[in-house]
């Protein structure tokens, strides 16, 4: 019973860390700030266009750089998108472009005395843009 009641506790841990995706914002600063990209894959999230393998084929500014993580798992780059998606319409942008995605071992969890689970992280990387009609 004792060890029934660890599992489903380590299970819900592991659940609650992995459903809150952190976001930072950096702002972006430079000189000629205005591109025009060739286009590339494109995935719609809350009404924020998520460019990866290229960039959006108009002009558009970089106004910063979202940094997002959560526990990996099934779901968590479209959590990521979600929760940047935010910042983003927050931030004043239209769009983003996928600079980096990678994950990275958080540790090990013992769910019984004979049963482990790796506990990942993953992390994306966005340049937040905005469209110039």
């Amino acid at each position: 019973m004792k060890n029934r009641l660890y599992c489903l506790m380590s299970t819900l841990l592991l659940a609650v860390v992995a459903g809150c995706a952190t976001v930072d914002y950096q702002p972006y600063e430079g000189n000629n700030n205005l591109y025009h990209g060739d286009g590339g894959t494109k995935l719609t999230v809350n009404g924020v266009d998520f460019w990866a393998n290229g960039a959006p084929p108009r002009k558009y500014t970089v106004v910063g750089i979202v940094t997002s993580e959560i526990g990996s798992g099934v779901g968590d780059e479209s959590m990521i998108r979600s929760a940047v998606a935010s910042k983003i319409k927050e931030q004043g942008g239209n769009a983003a472009i996928e600079l980096s995605s990678s994950e990275k071992l958080a540790g090990v969890l013992k769910l019984s005395p004979s049963l482990y689970s790796a506990a990942n992280t993953k992390r994306m990387r966005f340049a937040v843009v905005r469209y110039v009609e």
